[in-house]
């Protein structure tokens, strides 16, 4: 069971107390909107997300399914955002997109993963975006094994994280990944995003 999966469902049961997001649009025009962090982001078609906090987390499957055990199921996956100054012991994770990028894949990784440049759009408000994509460490023969891509970036002087996460062997691993690259270059900010 990935840790990072585990993680972000600990933080939306704690969450739920703090900040929140709300949705515009409707079907594939769906967007998640943050006032607190002044961006909106796209819903990947057909996913679920989840409005309790200030960023989204989003899956792809029944969350009765699969949230309750704490597991993605055969097919699954989840987008799971998050800003620095949100989590805890977070003046250990870097003061850098790229700081904090080799910080995670040195907690969460298998093995030692490429952090390579990622091209964000001007429009974005994004910028100093790096990528990731590595398996998730297993310790024991009840995890789960799986695959993360992470992209890391700065908007608006601040540092935000998103993580895709699917079974290892899926092999719609490569639609997932490009459904979340699409997902995280669509952020905009705010005033461009709704015209003011």
């Amino acid at each position: 069971m990935s840790k990072v999966f585990r993680f972000a469902i600990a933080l939306l049961a704690i969450s739920a107390l703090r900040g929140q997001g709300r949705l515009e649009g409707r079907g594939a025009a769906r967007r998640f909107v943050s006032d607190k962090y002044g961006f909106s982001i796209a819903v990947p078609p057909g996913w679920h997300v989840a409005l309790e906090k200030d960023t989204p987390m989003y899956i792809n499957f029944s969350s009765a399914r699969g949230l309750s055990q704490l597991e993605l199921p055969k097919g699954g996956a989840s987008i799971v955002v998050g800003c620095q100054e949100d989590l805890p012991g977070r003046n250990r994770l870097g003061k850098s997109p790229l700081e904090w990028a080799a910080s995670d894949a040195r907690v969460l990784s298998s093995g030692n993963p490429l952090i390579e440049p990622l091209e964000m759009p001007k429009e974005s408000g994004a910028s100093r975006a790096v990528m990731s994509s590595y398996d998730d460490a297993t310790f024991g023969p009840d995890d789960q094994a799986q695959h993360c891509v992470a992209i890391f970036w700065e908007f608006n002087r601040r540092l935000f994280e998103a993580h895709l996460n699917y079974l290892a062997d899926d092999r719609n691993g490569p639609a997932l990944k490009e459904a979340f690259l699409d997902t995280i270059r669509s952020i905009r900010p705010l005033e461009k995003a709704t015209g003011r």
